[in-house]
């Protein structure tokens, strides 16, 4: 390893539903951090190391930052949410905080305040390029952005990778740019640092957020009560925890059809990750008021600090 080897720790920071998570997913090239279309997917910091002859470069993908002064937005859950996020920010070498191509929010506004003080580099990623009908769309909006905070650099780009310009290498290059010259910290085939019980669980969790209606996604977790990597298939039971006899009932669906199709969709992508056939088994159960109490989101993973 060369000694002008770059590495350090990069954490990607937005309002829910800008794209972190597809853009981490891009960087590394697998999927770490599930995705949908309803913000609030991402719940816990996830880490995705990418590895080169040059650099390793450890993203911290994170929850959206979220107002919850909102009545929707009070819960415990919602609290250890914002404060994952935020706490991820402290002792990295850069910040990539990112809000789309169209344009300033309130909510990107909120997330701006909690970078005002941290010491590390920021970086305003603007997302979404492919939606602009001409790059020159964006020249107001740069300056707009370089008027609110002191970005060290504005790298525009398309997590998703459509278009020829979608600047995901160029974004590499200009992150790599911040880091310290230190060996690698990680193994170069690794590429997280989740367990794959942990991973399985997300992607149960994100086929409940892509086929389910726009409430109940976030009424549920999950929990895989079994994991035998060892059998053939591999083995694998989970718990859908919901709030609500009703909510049971929407999960599972007409004679189980909904559990059914968020199974075998589940399924398909976890053979994906672990390179095996597996077999996946899924109850569904209540638990009242899980999102509220403490305790509960501790034994379902949330083990972050909440006392604020």
């Amino acid at each position: 390893m060369s000694s002008d080897f770059k590495f350090g720790f990069v954490t990607i920071v937005g309002k829910p539903n800008v794209g972190k998570s597809t853009l981490m997913n891009r960087l590394i090239g697998h999927k770490i951090s599930i995705t949908s279309k309803r913000p609030q997917t991402t719940r816990h910091r996830i880490l995705g190391i990418y590895t080169d002859k040059a650099r390793q470069i450890v993203f911290v993908d994170t929850p959206g930052i979220h107002s919850v002064k909102r009545k929707s937005n009070r819960k415990t859950i919602n609290r250890v949410i914002n404060k994952t996020a935020i706490s991820s920010i402290e002792g990295v070498d850069v910040v990539c905080f990112m809000i789309t191509a169209k344009g300033w929010t309130d909510d990107d506004k909120l997330v701006l305040e909690s970078l005002r003080n941290t010491g590390a580099p920021v970086l305003l990623v603007i997302n979404k390029l492919d939606q602009l009908k001409s790059v020159n769309a964006l020249l107001p909006l740069i300056e707009q952005s370089s008027q609110l905070f002191e970005f060290s650099d504005i790298v525009p780009t398309s997590a998703l990778g459509r278009g020829k310009q979608d600047n995901v290498e160029h974004l590499l290059d200009v992150l790599t740019r911040y880091l310290p010259s230190e060996p690698a910290g990680f193994d170069e085939d690794q590429i997280t640092d989740r367990s794959f019980r942990f991973l399985v669980s997300e992607l149960v969790r994100e086929q409940l957020f892509r086929r389910l209606g726009d409430e109940l996604p976030y009424a549920t977790a999950v929990e895989v009560t079994n994991f035998d990597m060892q059998s053939t298939p591999v083995q694998i039971s989970a718990d859908i925890w919901v709030e609500k006899n009703s909510h049971k009932s929407m999960v599972i669906g007409k004679s189980g059809e909904s559990l059914k199709a968020i199974g075998t969709a589940a399924r398909k992508n976890c053979e994906q990750l672990l390179e095996k056939k597996v077999f996946l088994e899924l109850f569904v159960k209540v638990r009242t008021g899980w999102s509220d109490n403490a305790r509960d989101l501790y034994s379902l993973g949330y083990d972050e600090s909440i006392d604020s």
